[in-house]
């Protein structure tokens, strides 16, 4: 690989414990032979027998999915390997109505008794401009349409010791109709006075600073790059 490692494919272990041992060992001597940095070996869920050979050997956790883990052995203790992910994304979305209401969700399991804005996690591979329309939606049934991103915070630690940024999208409903999707999630959506939600202490106060904040804020836009193509493409602009 681009790091002078060797990558196992997966898809020629077999699946005896006693042959994945020998041609690892002679694999791992090839590569030493070869001045190899490291070695990543990623096994599904259903070869993870051999789990335990690797890390007797010397293997270590990189990462890990639902159904596959990959391990690594570096040859050399210098050896540079890319780290793993260290953050999660979420987004938040700022949506106000020609009556200068805005839109909020209570969550039927949450730290706080009050309102907040919809929004959620951003999945791998979603863009936030899409993924943040699709949340709102879920969570109020109100369509819109993405305009820009006012802000973002980040938080340390967040869920299993990585950290988390956190987008404050800026909205235009299409739609004003309340209707729900996720009814296991969302106890319930509303359209708030502005001053009426900043005001109530029940809701988070960080929240209340965004609204408060970015009410009037035109934020950072969604644009189009004529030759965002190649190697080197990016996912989504905002300038």
């Amino acid at each position: 690989d681009e790091f002078n490692g060797v990558i196992i494919n997966k898809q020629l272990l077999g699946d005896k414990v006693d042959q994945f041992y020998h041609a690892l060992n002679e694999l791992i001597l090839l590569a030493k032979q070869q001045h190899k940095q490291l070695i990543w070996l990623t096994l599904g869920i259903e070869q993870s027998i051999h789990i335990k050979t690797a890390t007797d050997i010397g293997f270590v956790f990189h990462n890990c999915l639902e159904n596959e883990i990959t391990l690594i052995l570096r040859l050399k203790k210098e050896a540079y390997a890319p780290f793993v992910p260290t953050h999660s994304i979420g987004a938040g979305a700022l949506i106000l109505n020609d009556q200068q209401q805005v839109l909020v969700i209570r969550e039927k399991i949450a730290v706080y008794t009050g309102y907040k804005l919809p929004g959620g996690h951003i999945e791998l591979g979603e863009k936030i401009s899409s993924a943040i329309v699709r949340e709102v939606f879920e969570e109020t049934g109100v369509h819109s349409e993405f305009l820009s991103i006012q802000g973002f915070a980040s938080k340390k630690s967040y869920r299993f010791g990585k950290s988390n940024i956190y987008f404050i999208c800026r909205l235009k409903a299409i739609s004003n109709t309340i209707n729900i999707q996720d009814i296991d999630e969302i106890a319930e959506a509303k359209w708030c006075d502005l001053s009426e939600f900043i005001a109530d202490e029940k809701n988070s106060y960080f929240v209340r600073e965004i609204v408060k904040n970015c009410q009037h804020e035109q934020g950072l836009t969604l644009l189009t790059l004529a030759e965002n193509d190649g190697p080197n493409q990016k996912h989504e602009v905002f300038f």
